[in-house]
C-alpha cells in the first residue's frame, strides 16, 4: 500500500501559499515515473508532489506520459511555461527516463525559447549515460545541465534515510531535510543518489549521512536559461513541510526572483544537435525551415535538402571530419550555425 499524504501539516505550508498567489507562474509537471503504465511495478511521486504544489499556490498544468516507449511534451509546448519540472521517479533503464527526442526537445526549449527546467531524476544518467563519468559536449547534461563530471549510484537509501543539506550560496542554502525510500512501496528498487563532482553551475544539496560526504544535486545559470538537476528525488523528502520549502525555494530561483542575478542573455535562433556529431544531427528552428545547406570549411556547399518544418535530421556519416557550417533558410531569414563532425 503506498504511503497516504498527513494532510495536517498544511496549515503552515499555507502561509507561503498566500504570498505566492501573486506572483503565480506557469509551470508544466511532465510525469514519467512509470506508475500508470506499471503500477505493480514503480511508486507514483505525483502524489508526493501535487499537494505541495497546491498548497504553495503555483498555477500548474500536468501530463503523465502513460507510455514511457513515446516522448514527453515537445519544446512548442513548453515554451508556453516559464518552467518545466520533469519527474522521472525510480524508472531506470531503456530510455524510460527521458527518450533521445525529449533531450533534443529540452534543449531547444532552453535554448531557443530561453526556458527554465526543474529535472528530479535518480535515476537519468544511469540510463542515459551509464559510462559516465565525464561528460561531454553535445549532449544534455552537459549543455543543458552543466555536468562535467558525476559518480553514478554512490548512495542507496534503503531502507535507512538519508540526511541532506542545502549548500551555502545555492537557492536551498541551509536548508536541512531527510530522504527516505519512497521506492520500495512496489518494487524493491530503493533510493539512488549520484555524486556530483564537477558542475558549470553551483553544488546545491550536501549528502551529510550516509558516508561519504558529496553532493547530489546542481542548479545552473546559463545565462540563457536555468536549470536545476536533482539526483535526489523531490518526492522522497520525508517532512512536507520541508518537502514544500525545498520545492519553493527551487521554483522561486528557476524565476530569476532570488539569489545570482540572472544576467539575461538572448537566446539562441537555430539548435544543432549533437554537437560534434557522428551519425546524425538535429537541426531546430522556432522558425520554419525551408532548406538547409551543409558547408565545408572551404566554402564548398557539400549538401543541400529542402525543408517545410521546424526541425529535421541529417545524416552526417558520409561528411569528413571536421569543421562544417549548417545553413538554415527560415521566414526571418538565413541562420548559420558551426557543426563538428567526427
Amino acid at each position: 500500500m503506498k504511503k497516504i499524504f498527513h494532510l495536517c501539516t498544511l496549515s503552515i505550508i499555507f502561509l507561503m501559499m498566500t504570498a505566492n498567489v501573486g506572483n503565480a507562474q506557469q509551470i508544466l509537471c511532465v510525469d514519467r515515473d512509470g506508475s500508470f503504465q506499471n503500477p505493480g511495478v514503480y511508486s507514483d511521486d505525483w502524489q508526493y508532489l501535487q499537494p505541495v504544489l497546491d498548497a504553495l499556490g503555483y498555477t500548474y498544468d500536468y501530463t503523465e506520459v502513460t507510455d514511457l516507449a513515446n516522448d514527453g511534451p515537445n519544446a512548442t509546448t513548453m515554451a508556453q511555461y516559464a518552467i518545466a519540472f520533469w519527474f522521472t521517479g525510480e524508472v531506470w533503464s531503456n530510455s524510460q527516463t527521458l527518450t533521445d527526442n525529449d533531450e533534443y526537445e529540452i534543449l531547444l526549449y532552453l535554448s531557443l525559447y530561453g526556458g527554465n527546467l526543474l529535472l528530479s531524476s535518480q535515476d537519468f544518467l544511469y540510463d542515459k549515460y551509464s559510462s559516465a563519468g565525464t561528460l561531454s559536449p553535445g549532449s544534455l547534461p552537459y549543455d543543458g545541465l552543466g555536468l562535467l563530471e558525476v559518480e553514478q549510484d554512490v548512495w542507496n537509501i534503503e531502507p535507512d534515510t538519508g540526511n541532506i543539506i542545502g549548500v551555502a550560496g545555492s537557492c536551498i542554502e541551509g536548508v536541512p531535510f531527510t530522504v527516505i525510500d519512497i521506492y520500495t512501496e512496489v518494487a524493491d528498487d530503493g533510493l539512488y543518489i549520484d555524486n556530483i563532482l564537477q558542475t558549470e553551475g553551483d553544488n546545491m544539496m550536501e549528502i551529510i549521512f550516509p558516508d561519504p560526504v558529496g553532493y547530489g544535486a546542481t542548479q545552473w545559470n546559463s545565462g540563457t536559461f536555468r536549470t536545476i538537476f536533482s539526483t535526489v528525488s523531490y518526492a522522497a523528502i520525508r517532512d512536507l513541510d520541508q518537502r514544500a520549502d525545498v520545492l519553493d525555494k527551487s521554483i522561486t530561483w528557476l524565476l530569476g526572483t532570488t539569489g545570482t542575478t540572472l544576467i539575461k542573455m538572448e537566446p539562441s535562433d537555430m539548435l544543432v544537435y549533437p554537437n560534434p556529431a557522428t551519425a546524425s544531427v538535429r537541426i531546430g528552428c522556432k522558425e520554419k525551415i525551408h532548406g538547409i545547406d551543409v558547408i565545408n570549411s572551404t566554402g564548398q556547399v557539400i549538401d543541400h535538402m529542402n525543408i517545410d518544418d521546424n526541425s529535421t535530421t541529417i545524416n552526417t556519416s558520409a561528411y569528413h571530419s571536421g569543421i562544417h557550417f549548417i545553413r538554415a533558410i527560415t521566414d526571418k531569414g538565413t541562420l548559420t550555425s558551426r557543426l563538428i563532425v567526427k
